[in-house]
């Protein structure tokens, strides 16, 4: 890449940035229930043709198949000593698929825990995990860092923190809001954009949970907000369905591209999709985006 990852994301035309990592696994074999992290191991090719299809649609950045892949989230798997080689084997592979037509963004998930005094989990020790697993996708050279699908505001800033301390690239944040326009855990765009910007998040927005037209609620309040601040939104395909015992998203292509525009004429800095969406909803938001 001639370009630096701050230097794309300041650019008129929104990053695009890929789909769905798990729907789309699980329609290429990955059982229902199993961790996308094994297949890193257990089936590369599907995990590297997965990233080349989104590459092949457009995609500006492709996400790493990490997004469980602390050693917290990897210890509930039972992937715990492979958690090295799972981090550097995927970004080994998002990099393989991009050949060097995209950036690569490490993804770092929520740790799965309840943070004290909700739960019994230590801040300082979910701290220690973002910080580990940060480290190591920097140093596997990701382009930069997303700390994804956050409901929990205190996390998502201790993830973005750690993040920050551990790793010379840029970091991103989004969190998962509900119907309601708040997180499961009642944080308000609002809070969340001010708060992860101030923390010093390259980009904030929101991804998963819901569909097009309940985020882009969601990114509009972050826009009246904080008008400085550099947005990302990455919707589901909708709310799935269970269709004989399957989930089923019905938010089309086009409608994708519908958000893709209005996301660009909103000044958004990264579009793309979450769960449901696939490489034809991608080439449909490439189209609008230029």
């Amino acid at each position: 890449m001639k370009r630096t990852f701050l230097d794309a994301l300041t650019q008129s035309v929104p990053l695009l940035a890929d789909g769905a990592t798990g729907t789309m696994l699980q329609a290429a074999g990955l059982p229902v229930g199993e961790a996308p992290e094994r297949w890193l191991l257990d089936n590369p090719d599907a995990i590297r043709n997965l990233a080349a299809q989104y590459a092949a649609a457009g995609a500006d950045l492709i996400y790493t198949c990490t997004f469980g892949a602390s050693r917290v989230g990897l210890r509930r798997c039972g992937l715990e000593d492979k958690f090295d080689l799972v981090n550097r084997t995927a970004v080994r592979l998002a990099r393989e698929a991009a050949g060097g037509n995209a950036f690569v963004v490490g993804s770092i998930g929520p740790t799965g825990e309840m943070l004290e005094p909700y739960g019994e989990f230590n801040p300082d020790e979910a701290r220690a995990s973002f910080a580990e697993q940060a480290a190591l996708l920097a140093d596997a050279g990701v382009d930069a860092l997303v700390c994804e699908t956050f409901t929990d505001l205190q996390e998502a800033l201790l993830a973005v923190s750690a993040a920050k301390e551990k790793a010379n690239v840029p970091v991103l944040a989004s969190m998962a809001f509900e119907l309601n326009g708040r997180t499961m855990m009642g944080v308000t765009p609002e809070d969340a954009v001010n708060q992860l910007t101030d923390a010093g998040a390259a980009a904030v927005g929101s991804n998963c949970s819901v569909g097009p037209d309940s985020l882009e609620a969601v990114i509009r309040a972050m826009k009246n907000a904080r008008p400085d601040a550099r947005l990302l939104a990455k919707p589901n395909a909708g709310l799935p369905q269970v269709v004989d015992g399957h989930a089923v998203y019905n938010v089309g292509p086009d409608t994708l591209a519908a958000f893709a525009a209005k996301m660009k004429a909103l000044g958004v800095a990264v579009v793309g999709g979450c769960c449901g969406t696939t490489p034809e909803h991608l080439r449909a938001m490439r189209a609008v985006l230029g």
